[in-house]
């Protein structure tokens, strides 16, 4: 049900070589049967619900001259506008009237601020009176943010579900209880329940929420308020409602979950990374056996890269790694196993022969390398704007050579504003990070990049 293909940015490497890389794209998809079994979803939303989340981020149609303390912050009265909380209701307001849900899906509803309480446990998408009253409390509450606790509530509820589960996380702060977050990523992780984290504004720990996201599988969303006039790939806080219905309906698209990838390496070969690089970015976990690998959708499937180093061979073909796929289809009640992959490639000593990179498995590895100068460059902005400013135009050329224009325009802003105020705001820095995981791009035909621009990006 599910099939599997392999190409290496390279057929051929130079004998007698150490220290050389090799890229291998690891590409999944569904076949028919599969894409046709839509499984039952089971979908626990955990609503960050502190004071904070009250603050305004849409336009107003009228001030009040007015003010209100909240929690320790004064915030404007005006009206004809909605809070974070306000786009939140709504969020589920519209997914519970939607032709998304079908009878034998389930939801449940966390809140979280000082202590973490289930409003509803799961539940059939048929009880949405229910479901929608729950809904309607989340804007009872007040407090400081324990994101761990609501965390915590989550699994526990995910835990006994079955079919395609997965936890949607709100937040839009800080949390105090990080030691509490990190113990659930783990059992999340563990539970291979893929998270969404969706950070409103431009105080959310941008870092622990990746964290989150990468550790599970899961995606990112970016959001930022209207006031703030975001701009691609950020999503605009009135655009929340239909952000978290993609989400959903990209869930329901995955009908193969649970895929585990064992990888059986020859003497001296080592196996250094593993990223997911489509439909989303993330890394994948190699602590853990088999490594997870997430879920896959019906439409685009999955693609991974795959990063070895290698040690010096003689002139030979030969194999350098066996990998092995395991996964499940809920929706048909299937587990299943790819038979045994094989890597072969020859060594030679003909340099011609080594210099041939394959296009394809090499514009992903870019656009994953995107990301690290993107983290490497909000690093350097604090200490050494100059480097920063370095890093940001090598990130940019990338992504222009590569077609990706949502995060040229974003590195664009980026290097604008690090000129004219020699920082990158938190609010920035968010946006760029969480658009490399999001952005990603399937580059095709005469849109791939020749082997002298590959050459110029990454002296592969």
């Amino acid at each position: 049900m599910l099939d599997a293909h392999l190409q290496p940015h390279r057929d051929y490497l130079l004998a007698q070589s150490a220290g050389q890389k090799l890229f291998l794209m690891l590409t999944l998809r569904p076949q028919a049967a599969a894409r046709q079994a839509r499984p039952p979803l089971s979908v626990a939303f955990v609503v960050d619900t502190s004071g904070s989340m009250r603050e305004v981020v849409t336009e107003p149609t009228e001030h009040t001259g007015r003010t209100a303390v909240v929690e320790g912050k004064t915030y404007e009265v005006v009206r004809g506008a909605k809070s974070k909380m306000d786009l939140v209701i709504e969020s589920l307001r519209g997914l519970l009237a939607s032709n998304l849900l079908r009878a034998e899906d389930r939801l449940a509803l966390v809140k979280f601020d000082d202590t973490a309480e289930v409003l509803v446990p799961f539940t059939g998408t048929s009880e949405r009176a229910r479901l929608l009253a729950a809904a309607e409390r989340l804007d009872w509450y007040s407090g400081g943010t324990h994101m761990g606790a609501g965390l915590r509530a989550g699994a526990v509820l995910l835990a006994s579900e079955t079919g395609n589960r997965r936890l949607v996380l709100l937040s839009d702060g800080q949390t105090f209880d990080e030691a509490l977050v990190q113990e659930q990523i783990a059992e999340l992780a563990r539970l291979q329940v893929p998270v969404t984290t969706v950070g409103v504004g431009d105080e959310v720990n941008t870092s622990l929420l990746l964290q989150i996201t990468d550790r599970t599988q899961g995606q990112p969303i970016d959001v930022v308020p209207d006031t703030q006039s975001p701009q691609p790939p950020a999503v605009r806080a009135s655009d929340l409602p239909a952000a978290l219905l993609g989400d959903l309906q990209h869930a329901a698209s995955e009908v193969v979950t649970n895929v585990g990838l064992s990888v059986r390496t020859v003497k001296d070969v080592v196996l250094d990374r593993v990223t997911r690089v489509h439909p989303t970015q993330t890394e994948v976990d190699r602590d853990r056996t088999p490594l997870p690998l997430g879920n896959v959708e019906a439409g685009p499937g999955g693609t991974y890269i795959l990063e070895f180093s290698l040690p010096a061979r003689p002139p030979a073909r030969m194999r350098l790694a066996q990998l092995g796929v395991t996964y499940e289809v809920p929706g048909a009640n299937y587990r299943g196993e790819i038979p045994p992959l094989d890597v072969v490639v020859e060594f030679t000593r003909d340099e011609s022969l080594a210099a041939r990179i394959d296009p394809e498995v090499m514009q992903w590895v870019q656009q994953r390398n995107v990301e690290g100068l993107v983290a490497q460059a909000t690093r350097e902005a604090q200490t050494n704007p100059q480097q920063a400013q370095k890093t940001l135009e090598l990130a940019r050329t990338m992504t222009q050579r590569l077609g990706n224009g949502a995060m040229t325009l974003a590195l664009d802003r980026a290097l604008g504003e690090l000129g004219s105020t020699k920082t990158i705001s938190l609010g920035t820095a968010k946006t760029l990070k969480i658009g490399a995981k999001t952005q990603t791009i399937k580059v095709g035909g005469h849109d791939l990049p020749s082997d002298e621009d590959i050459r110029k990006m990454s002296g592969a």
